[in-house]
């Protein structure tokens, strides 16, 4: 499991609180990449780890981002190769 970092939460706090359009690329359970763009509403604590809500309602777990807005999720450099084109 991925452990991460306070840097890498302090930013997500801080796109959170500024309310804006940020670019998000997470992977599904069938690990399948997935890209959204939306508001980030708030960081919510589950049973299973730290979760993303977004302004649509969607949930996405922390341990499956792997790019917001430019920054890579540690652990997950590795992916900067196919996201070139697409961010």
């Amino acid at each position: 499991m991925t452990t991460y970092t306070e840097p890498y939460m302090d930013m997500l706090r801080s796109l959170i609180a500024l309310r804006k359009y940020v670019k998000i690329f997470y992977t599904t359970d069938l690990n399948e990449l997935i890209s959204v763009t939306s508001i980030m509403t708030e960081l919510k604590a589950k049973p299973g780890g730290d979760s993303v809500m977004l302004a649509s309602g969607e949930s996405i777990p922390v341990n499956r981002l792997v790019n917001v807005n430019g920054v890579y999720a540690p652990g997950h450099e590795d992916y900067e190769s196919c996201l070139d084109c697409r961010i």
